[in-house]
């Protein structure tokens, strides 16, 4: 068995012969500068993939290959790369990276691998040995994790007293680019009391998908006469006013609202509350946070889920007695909240986003070890991980960038956060990256998206952030 590439693809081939021929046949394969093969491609079931089997396999002659040569003038310096010490991310050795680098005339290349540090003396060696014509960057691409979660967005200055909007929305899918909504619920609430109820179809005037019909039990024939989002939202809006707005899973509704209100010329900055972030703070000892979860290790009655009026009802009930919980911890204003169970992060429920991390001295060399170190062995869950506070401790002589879309800024950006928050998100880091869209055809492929041109918005929108915010884009 033998796998050939003939330059674009692999392919495994296979052929039987006696065992008496196969260390003379094999020594001749293996010591051919080529080969060349005929058989059948059939598919086998064993590998799950075509494979030939090969009735023919013949010695050919070298081919002689132009090397693939970067030919830009001005060349680039590559802050983002991993190595075979990258686990399932790289396949490269730093040497044969760094020497290409060098081969294309490329005077720094950076070596960033997933949470290690382990090809930094194999990339020092390389550079010395050939004469140090080319500069190593080093650096990692950390698991960044912040300290608490946000649970709080856009407070201004409202007591825990105040009237809030709890609600929820069903949606057609989960990205509000390519999906819409099908119905809202929204209960008004003030100390304990119910003020106002609103609900409510949508016609979403597309087909309702049956993976998410047998979650809704929203179906089309319910939505068929109902009225369309550009009717029922100013309407909504209207309902809500400029009370602090409740969801579990905030951002998620919140996105999906705030998405189709700038389509129709409607501005959303109420402050929000993501009770989702709440609970894991409030309830660490639970092993999941879901709704439904949550009210029942609460000993609250659910009788319907993932309908938008039913799920408020009950979210209405857990959030009455969060306000107990955060009045017990002595928390008097809305902006309280997220300081009210501070303490050792909490690796297991908090979200962890890449980040890269690139020395620019000795001294942070020696912080980034350090960092390192701590990520294994105080943060370690699943993968190290670096809480933000402990990268604030240890910055001298580092800076951060924002990485690819596994990023802070790239997934605020894609759940429609607010421009504020999106801002602040961005202020963190030293610099921001983006990457071509074709590293991020997954989410045309995941419905998220709609075409490459969705993809781009979002990397303009980065390019406009460092613009905005003086900060190098790479």
């Amino acid at each position: 068995m033998i796998n050939v590439y003939d330059g674009t693809c692999t392919i495994t081939c296979k052929s039987f012969f006696g065992p008496e021929e196969k260390d003379g046949i094999m020594k001749r394969i293996n010591s051919a500068p080529r080969v060349m093969v005929s058989g059948n491609a059939q598919f086998d079931p064993y590998a799950k993939e075509v494979n030939i089997m090969a009735n023919i396999v013949m010695e050919a002659e070298a081919k002689s290959e132009n090397a693939r040569m970067d030919r830009a003038e001005v060349k680039r310096v590559e802050l983002h790369m991993h190595t075979q010490m990258s686990q399932m991310d790289g396949v490269s050795a730093v040497e044969d990276l760094v020497n290409r680098a060098r081969k294309w005339g490329m005077k720094s290349i950076a070596v960033t691998d997933h949470g290690v540090v382990q090809a930094f003396p194999a990339a020092n060696h390389v550079v010395q040995d050939n004469g140090g014509d080319i500069k190593v960057i080093y650096g990692v691409e950390a698991n960044l994790v912040p300290d608490g979660q946000t649970s709080v967005y856009g407070a201004k200055g409202q007591s825990l007293d105040t009237e809030y909007c709890v609600l929820d929305i069903e949606t057609t899918g989960l990205s509000y680019r390519t999906e819409k909504i099908t119905e809202f619920g929204a209960i008004k609430i003030k100390n304990g009391e119910i003020i106002d109820t609103f609900e409510c179809f949508v016609n979403p005037e597309k087909p309702i998908p049956y993976e998410v019909i047998k979650v809704t039990h929203i179906t089309d024939d319910m939505v068929r006469d109902a009225e369309t989002i550009e009717q029922v939202l100013p309407k909504f809006l209207e309902f809500i006013g400029d009370d602090v707005l409740v969801a579990h899973n905030a951002n998620f509704d919140i996105g999906f609202i705030r998405h189709f209100a700038e389509l129709q010329g409607y501005k959303l900055d109420n402050t929000y509350i993501d009770t989702l972030a709440i609970s894991r703070e409030m309830f660490p000892d639970y092993k999941r946070y879901k709704l439904g979860v949550i009210a029942e290790n609460l000993g609250i009655r659910v009788d319907v889920a993932h309908r938008a009026l039913d799920d408020v009802k009950t979210l209405v009930k857990v959030f009455e007695v969060m306000i107990k919980n955060l009045k017990a911890k002595g928390v008097e204003m809305v902006n309280e909240i997220d300081n009210a169970y501070k303490g050792e992060p909490d690796l297991k429920h908090l979200p962890v986003y890449h980040a890269v991390i690139l020395t620019k001295n000795y001294v942070g060399l020696k912080n980034l070890y350090k960092l390192i170190s701590f990520s294994h062995l105080d943060y370690f869950y699943k993968k190290p991980m670096i809480p933000k506070s402990l990268y604030k401790k240890y910055s001298d002589g580092l800076m951060i960038g924002s990485a690819c879309d596994a990023g802070e800024l790239y997934q605020a950006i894609l759940e429609g956060m607010s421009e504020e928050k999106i801002r602040e998100i961005a202020s963190f880091y030293d610099y921001l990256e983006i990457q071509p869209v074709g590293n991020y055809k997954k989410y045309i492929k995941e419905g998220k998206m709609d075409s490459n041109d969705d993809l781009i918005v979002i990397n303009r929108k980065i390019v406009e952030l460092g613009n905005i915010l003086n900060k190098p884009v790479v």
